[in-house]
C-alpha cells in the first residue's frame, strides 16, 4: 500500500514536471474519507468463518465433557440397554430409570431460545436499522463513508456528482491542512476526524474537459486529488453546510462501487478504503464488461462495413 501512494506521488510530480514545460499546472484538491466503522461486529467472511469453524471443532475434541453431555450419554446407554432386554423379554431386569430425557429437555430450551430470540429481535437488524441513507444508524453491521454532492461555491443550481468530499488546497497550506478545513467548511457542527494521517492514502488524477477551462478560465490540465481518511465514531450525524453541500448520504462499500460505477478509475483510486474486496472487484468486472461491449461493437462495425 505504501509503495502504490509513492509510485503514485512521484507519478503525479513526473506529471507535473513534464506539463509545466507546456505551461500546463495540475490543480490540488484534499478528499476525506469519513467514515463511521460498524456499531456491532461485522458478518464473517470465508476465511474467518472457516478458521471460527475449526477452532470451534478443536475445541470441542481436546475438552472434557459437560454435566448434560455425560447425560445424553447416559441417556443413550441406558435406552439401548432397554431395548436389549425387551427384545429378550427381560425389560424389568432394567437396574436403572430412565427419567425425562436429556434431548427432551435440549428440544425445550430450543424452543424457548427460538421464542425469547424472536421477541427481542436478535440477528434481526432491520429492527434497529433505518433505512434512511443520511442516518448513520443504517448497516450497522458495515462500515459507512459519507459521499456528498458539493457546490464549490457556485449560486447556479449546479452541484458535483456523488464523490467524497474534498476541497482545493490554498497557497501554503498542507494537504493535511486542507482535509481538516474541508470538515470544519462543509459541516456546520464541530466534526471531529479521528485518525487523521499526516499521509494521503491515495491519490487520484483526471482532467478538465475543454468547455470546463474555458468557464473556470484556468490553464490547468485537471485535477490531482489526495485522499485521506478519518474515522467518524458518533452516532449522531454531522449537520452539513447547505451553503457548500447540495445533498449528502452514507453509503456502504457495495453501495459505494455501485454508484461510482462508471469512474473506474476514481474506484480503483480508493479500492483500499473498506476492508473488503468490494470495491475492486465491482470496478474491475464493470471495466470487464465495458471492454466486452467495446469488442462488440468493433465487431458489429466490421460486419457492417463488409
Amino acid at each position: 500500500m505504501r509503495h502504490r501512494v509513492l509510485y503514485q506521488i512521484s507519478r503525479f510530480h513526473s506529471l507535473l514536471a513534464a506539463s509545466s514545460e507546456r505551461s500546463s499546472v495540475w490543480d490540488i484538491f484534499a478528499s476525506i474519507a469519513l467514515v463511521r466503522p460498524p456499531i456491532i461486529a461485522p458478518p464473517m467472511n470465508d476465511i474467518e468463518k472457516r478458521y471460527s469453524d475449526f477452532m470451534l471443532q478443536r475445541e470441542l475434541e481436546d475438552s472434557l465433557r459437560c454435566d448434560f453431555e455425560l447425560r445424553q450419554l447416559r441417556d443413550e446407554r441406558l435406552l439401548k440397554e432397554r431395548e436389549r432386554l425387551k427384545m429378550a423379554g427381560e425389560e424389568a431386569n432394567l437396574q436403572e430409570e430412565i427419567g425425562i430425557l436429556a434431548s427432551v429437555d435440549e428440544e425445550n430450551w430450543r424452543r424457548q431460545a427460538d421464542r425469547i430470540r424472536k421477541e427481542l429481535a436478535i440477528g434481526d437488524l432491520t429492527k434497529f436499522s433505518k433505512a434512511d441513507s443520511r442516518s448513520l444508524q443504517r448497516k450497522i453491521d458495515e462500515f459507512l463513508v459519507l459521499i456528498v454532492c458539493q457546490k464549490f461555491g457556485r449560486k447556479d443550481g449546479y452541484h458535483s456528482p456523488w464523490h467524497l468530499p474534498q476541497l482545493r488546497n490554498l497557497p501554503g497550506e498542507s494537504l493535511k491542512q486542507t482535509s481538516e478545513r474541508c470538515l470544519k467548511e462543509l459541516f456546520t457542527t464541530e466534526v471531529h476526524g479521528k485518525g487523521i494521517s499526516n499521509a494521503p492514502f491515495s491519490v487520484y488524477f483526471y482532467s478538465y474537459p475543454a468547455q470546463l477551462r474555458q468557464r473556470l478560465k484556468t490553464q490547468s490540465r485537471g485535477a490531482a486529488v489526495f485522499f485521506f481518511k478519518a474515522l467518524y465514531p458518533n452516532r449522531v450525524p454531522p449537520m452539513v453546510n447547505k451553503d457548500e453541500v447540495a445533498d449528502y448520504k452514507w453509503v456502504s462499500a457495495e453501495e459505494f462501487a455501485a454508484i461510482m460505477i462508471h469512474k473506474t478509475s476514481y474506484l480503483r483510486a480508493v479500492s483500499t478504503l473498506f476492508p473488503s474486496y468490494l470495491l475492486t472487484k465491482n470496478s474491475l468486472e464493470y471495466a470487464k464488461e465495458t471492454e466486452s461491449q467495446k469488442n462488440r461493437s468493433k465487431i458489429e462495425v466490421q460486419v457492417q462495413s463488409c
